[in-house]
């Protein structure tokens, strides 16, 4: 029988040489993982200090700025848009004689307090001093109270008729309720000649709470400070109407009054020495919206408070890195074997399953492709043909771009012979499941139309509500995912007579440079948390030559860029509409995308993005 072969000895003095070597690499490898923890700890330091102060702080004040901003610009062009409206101004200016016209006043003044996400709206008139108002915490029925300039709570009132500017903010708070309000007052009329003042009021408890959660560390501090140094909002209560003077040194206080220095949404970061001689990093920004300023100061100590953990973490793990090697000294020397063939056999095995498991990952990312792909073409099934739109209406365009593959957007269409009927909605989710919503809600509509009702948007919208909500078992099983969609439903007959009816989606009418915007009648369709009003109307709306209907889902507006980053935005879609030049809407198509692509700059599509245009024939 042959004798099994035994592994070769090695000779005492290549034994010793190689203790020798080990013992030696060891040593080095011990220093040089010393001096490589110690420059890493002095570079990772001088790291964090200058990443807080260029981006940390900075992202932070941006972020805040952008959100205060954004709130207040929507405030503003809401109080803005109701002190031109033409009921309105022919009300006050009939000293608030005309009743009937009171209530429609009235009532679109409680709107806009309950759809906007508003706490507080008022008008008031400037000969009768009469001040009428709607919140959402007082449901009086008192009408209106008078204004008194003795009175010190009516003191703004004529201190920004003597401003002489059309928009003014003042902070309010409220005892009882333990909440500060900012309100936006506009002049009615000129500043020269006023009738009236209008606004709104915000919550500024949701931005303090932001306050909070946006610092770092226990001693710094987050303000928004006005023109006259005066805190107006603070993450801490106690700070709120103080000046900043009590706070800062007069350097300090100097750079941010300065205007030269403090421009309009730009972050400046400085450092100064508190009264403990301890560096304190502050960064502030003048706000986009109002002539106040966001500032932020935190102690350096806490700005880098991980450099202690960062220093105890280094030393561990230096003591470890040397342990390792004098174990590691200690096993090669008492098994010295071939330590090279074992590492091949490993690297081997190792190399095997990776190859296996990345085949395996391979045919499951195909399989899950073609079944998304297969899952687009089910979904474009479902959508309208060219040559079924282009039978439909006089002229149009489509442009249909998921963010992913398939999305959440449709658009439907169905004629019969005296009717037709166009749909366009925004469902609940992205990708597949946004997919799956888009083909319920077709079925659902297609019943609907064939079953029930053809010719009245607001009995479709309210059918489609109650049987979505059917559909996804809401009212058996509450706890359900809160599914919807928001949605805009057109009937055209021969006539060409519209009628219109929109869950939470606008629509938009352009006849060379004039444009009306149609407002939703309700916030959305199948969500358990909406209720649709029994006596929901549709919009008739009477069609001049030359009109072009344009509807478009939130996608297109909520799609950030330009060079602040910022939402598109119903503004500059507005604009976009009014100012496009085109011949035909295929250019008018073009357009539209050149301009998204433009503004879009290389960011990421956030949403899936709809828009439907038309002339009726």
């Amino acid at each position: 029988m042959k004798e099994k072969e035994t592994p070769k000895e090695f000779s005492e003095s290549y034994i010793k040489n190689i203790f020798k070597i080990l013992l030696v690499s060891s040593i080095i490898i011990s220093f040089a993982v010393i001096i490589t923890a110690f420059l890493g700890y002095e570079n990772t330091k001088n790291s964090l200090i200058s990443k807080a102060k260029s981006q940390d702080i900075v992202f932070m004040v941006k972020s805040m700025a952008a959100k205060i901003d954004g709130r207040i610009n929507r405030a503003v062009e809401t109080s803005y848009i109701f002190s031109r409206d033409p009921l309105n101004v022919k009300w006050i200016n009939g000293e608030e004689k005309d009743q009937e016209l009171g209530k429609l006043v009235l009532s679109n003044l409680e709107n806009i307090e309950n759809s906007y996400d508003y706490n507080y709206a008022f008008i008031a008139g400037v000969n009768t001093k009469h001040y009428y108002f709607r919140q959402n915490s007082n449901k009086s029925n008192k009408n209106f109270m008078v204004l008194s300039e003795s009175n010190p709570d009516d003191r703004w009132f004529y201190q920004m008729l003597k401003s002489k500017k059309p928009i003014t903010f003042n902070i309010n708070y409220d005892i009882a309720l333990d909440e500060s309000f900012l309100f936006v007052n506009t002049i009615m009329g000129t500043v020269e000649n006023p009738i009236g003042i209008t606004g709104v009021g915000l919550n500024l408890n949701s931005i303090t709470k932001e306050f909070k959660e946006f610092k770092v560390g226990k001693k710094s501090n987050l303000w928004m400070v006005d023109e006259n140094g005066v805190i107006k909002l603070s993450d801490k209560r106690e700070d709120i109407g103080k000046k900043v003077q009590d706070f800062l040194p007069k350097d300090v206080i100097g750079k941010i009054k300065d205007k030269h220095l403090n421009e309009v949404g730009k972050v400046k970061v400085e450092q100064y020495y508190d009264f403990d001689n301890e560096i304190n990093d502050y960064a502030y920004c003048k706000l986009n919206s109002t002539d106040w300023t966001l500032f932020y100061k935190i102690p350096r100590k806490e700005s880098i408070s991980l450099i202690d953990s960062l220093r105890v973490n280094t030393i561990i793990t230096v003591i470890l890195v040397l342990l390792f090697f004098m174990l590691l000294y200690y096993f090669i020397s008492k098994k010295i074997a071939n330590p090279y063939k074992q590492v091949m056999l490993l690297n081997s095995e190792l190399d095997y399953k990776v190859n296996i498991r990345t085949k395996e990952l391979r045919e499951s990312n195909e399989k899950i492709k073609d079944s998304i792909e297969y899952a687009k073409r089910l979904q474009e099934s479902i959508l309208p043909l060219n040559n079924e739109i282009k039978k439909a209406f006089k002229d149009n365009f489509v442009i249909w771009k998921p963010r992913d593959i398939v999305g959440g957007d449709f658009f439907w269409l169905r004629q019969t012979d005296d009717v037709t009927i166009l749909a366009v909605g925004d469902c609940t989710g992205h990708g597949v499941p946004g997919a799956l919503m888009t083909m319920t809600v077709n079925a659902i509509l297609h019943n609907i139309v064939s079953n029930i009702n053809k010719d009245d948007p607001s009995i479709i919208l309210k059918e489609l509500h109650t049987r979505l909500k059917e559909t996804l078992n809401k009212s058996s099983n509450p706890e359900s995912v809160d599914d919807g969609l928001d949605i805009a439903i057109f009937c055209i007959n021969k006539k060409s007579n519209l009628l219109y009816c929109s869950a939470n989606l606008e629509l938009y009418i352009k006849n060379g440079e004039e444009v009306r915007i149609f407002k939703p009648q309700t916030k959305g369709v199948g969500y358990n948390y909406i209720k649709l009003k029994e006596n929901l109307c549709n919009e008739n709306i009477s069609i001049e030559e030359g009109d072009i209907l344009i509807v478009t889902t939130d996608g297109f507006i909520h799609q950030n860029g330009g060079q602040k980053n910022y939402p598109f935005g119903k503004k500059r879609l507005y604009n976009m509409i009014q100012k496009c030049e085109a011949k035909d809407l295929d250019s008018m198509k073009v357009e539209f995308e050149n301009t998204l692509q433009q503004y879009m700059n290389g960011e990421e599509q956030r949403d899936d993005i709809t828009v439907f245009a038309f002339k009726i024939k």
